[in-house]
């Protein structure tokens, strides 16, 4: 292996390397020496650029010429030709080898391998050569990494892979020595940043710091003003160490000492004006939230003690995102369901009317129909069973001489209603007796009717009395 000039870019370069590290050129197998001049050249051209001679036509002339005059030559003769030839270059070469001047060496065992291409000797210690080159590189480009010499190690590298440019540990540790230089590229860059950030940020806190002192009385003077807590707090901590400071901090405790002392006073009170009265004589009080939410429950309160639709109206209004908006919003519908419909009241009206309908035809079948088997009053009668019904209905079937006729009013047809859908009616009823013939027997009489009706539409309780 020798160091060659490359034809393309002119570094040098092994000529037993794939490619120039510097141009790309391909080297190995791809170039020859021009046989007019010695320059080295693509082993494609034509011409040599440097002479201009034919190199391809000049070889064909050679191989033509040569081939008649072969002369076999002596063994002996050629050996000792050889070794005549490259001893001077080799024992210099390994002379200076040993002396670990390896790139001197590496210089003349070329010169002998230049005269014998093959000769064993020469190879292998060219080969040892090449070694210590490599190692030697390698060993001084790893101290200067971990020195941080990053230009440094790259050129010991890099002279080195003129030599032996496929070794892969010189490679690898080149890839290494990039990566390192690379990241210390960016470490300085962070760094910079963050002394520029760092000094903006202190010109910026000296500025603010600046400001505030500048502004410490006017501060002061709003805050004493104001007399809050939370004004007061404001300047203690913008001013902790302040002239103001301890002033601000006495009248501090003493607003906070006079609200605790109101507050404890009114606490337990069921009085909702009396919180109210507070949140007027302390506007920034610190109990501001309890007293809201006192206010709440009270109010809340008085709403379920009325239990009426105005009632919980009145709480939304006033509370509008309160504790128990829920709740009175449910309530609301809760009594909206308790209260009977036009619906109901027709429905009530067509049932007694086929209560008393039934009662006109002494059908006492469909009558007990209307009743569970125990109503708890039944015209005067306590719990009564339908066989105390059925008894009753007897012994007014006995007296009666004439058809009853039972009329239910409008006038005063009231019905109310739970939310279980159990109804209270109230109403009238005009009775009167005719004959068998059809005549009028007594005048008509008007009893007033309280009745209860079950969701099961069962009447419960039915009492009547002369109006």
């Amino acid at each position: 292996m020798a160091l060659i000039k490359c034809p393309e870019c002119g570094e040098s370069v092994s000529d037993k390397a794939p490619n120039c590290p510097h141009c790309g050129l391909a080297i190995a197998g791809s170039i020859i020496t021009c046989p007019e001049c010695g320059a080295i050249v693509p082993k494609d051209a034509a011409t040599c650029p440097k002479c201009a001679f034919p190199l391809h036509q000049a070889e064909v002339k050679e191989e033509k010429k040569a081939e008649p005059v072969a002369v076999p030559q002596n063994p002996v003769k050629e050996k000792e030709d050889e070794l005549a030839r490259i001893e001077p270059a080799y024992s210099n070469a390994k002379k200076l080898f040993e002396s670990k001047s390896y790139v001197h060496a590496y210089e003349k065992i070329n010169v002998a391998l230049h005269a014998s291409p093959n000769n064993a000797d020469c190879l292998k210690l060219e080969e040892a050569i090449v070694d210590a080159i490599r190692e030697t590189a390698y060993n001084a480009a790893s101290e200067l990494l971990q020195q941080k010499e990053f230009d440094k190690a790259l050129t010991e590298v890099n002279t080195a892979l003129q030599y032996a440019p496929n070794s892969q540990k010189l490679i690898s540790l080149s890839a290494e020595i990039k990566s390192a230089k690379a990241k210390r590229k960016r470490n300085r860059a962070i760094l910079i940043t963050v002394v520029i950030l760092a000094i903006l940020a202190y010109v910026g806190y000296s500025i603010r710091d600046s400001y505030i002192k500048g502004h410490e009385e006017e501060a002061w003077t709003e805050a004493k003003d104001s007399a809050t807590v939370t004004s007061l707090e404001n300047f203690i901590e913008m001013y902790p160490d302040g002239k103001h400071s301890m002033e601000a901090q006495e009248m501090l405790e003493q607003i906070k000492k006079k609200d605790t002392d109101y507050w404890e006073t009114i606490r337990l009170s069921s009085d909702a004006d009396v919180f109210k009265q507070y949140k007027e004589k302390f506007p920034h009080g610190m109990y501001l939230s309890q007293a809201d939410n006192k206010v709440d429950s009270l109010d809340w309160a008085s709403a379920v003690q009325k239990n009426t639709p105005d009632a919980y109206a009145q709480y939304l209004s006033t509370h509008p995102n309160g504790m128990y908006t829920s709740d009175a919003t449910s309530a609301q519908d809760k009594i909206k369901s308790a209260v009977a419909s036009d619906e109901d009241i027709e429905s009530m009206k067509n049932y007694f009317a086929t209560y008393y309908s039934a009662v006109e035809q002494k059908d006492d079948e469909s009558v007990l129909d209307f009743f569970e088997p125990v109503t708890s009053q039944y015209y005067g009668i306590s719990n009564a069973k339908k066989s105390d019904i059925t008894a009753n209905l007897k012994k007014m079937h006995a007296k009666e001489t004439s058809n009853p006729q039972i009329k239910v009013s409008d006038s005063n047809f009231k019905v109310t209603k739970d939310e279980k859908g159990n109804y209270r009616v109230t109403f009238s009823i005009d009775v009167t007796y005719s004959q068998e013939d059809g005549a009028t027997a007594t005048a008509p009489s008007k009893m007033l009717v309280n009745a209860s009706v079950n969701s099961n539409k069962k009447i419960t309780s039915i009492t009547s009395r002369k109006q």
